[in-house]
């Protein structure tokens, strides 16, 4: 890998040559124990909170707006999936004050 390289230029072997290093060293400190922690804890954090919101939706209605859940959304327009997975729906109804 690092013998062989993609330009000539002195700038691209200078990067070439730190990127295949940074690569190595990244690898050499996931190898470990720590490292290995270190990535699990990442993946989990990842999870946990970037797909908190991934069912969230943004509606607009003249000068507001209003954030649901698309299983909350489901229920105001009176369509309802047959299993909610996230969601009470009775909570949601009480909450937001829908009738039926």
């Amino acid at each position: 890998m690092i013998g062989h390289f993609p330009m000539k230029t002195e700038a691209a072997a200078r990067s070439h040559t730190l990127l295949t290093l940074t690569m190595y060293s990244l690898n050499a400190c996931f190898q470990t124990q720590g490292g290995k922690g270190l990535a699990q804890k990442g993946i989990r954090r990842l999870r946990t909170e970037d797909m908190s919101t991934i069912h969230k939706l943004i509606v607009f209605a003249g000068d507001y707006f209003g954030i649901f859940d698309v299983e909350e959304y489901a229920l105001i327009v009176r369509a309802p999936p047959q299993y909610f997975v996230r969601i009470n729906p009775q909570e949601v109804q009480r909450r937001l004050g829908l009738k039926d």
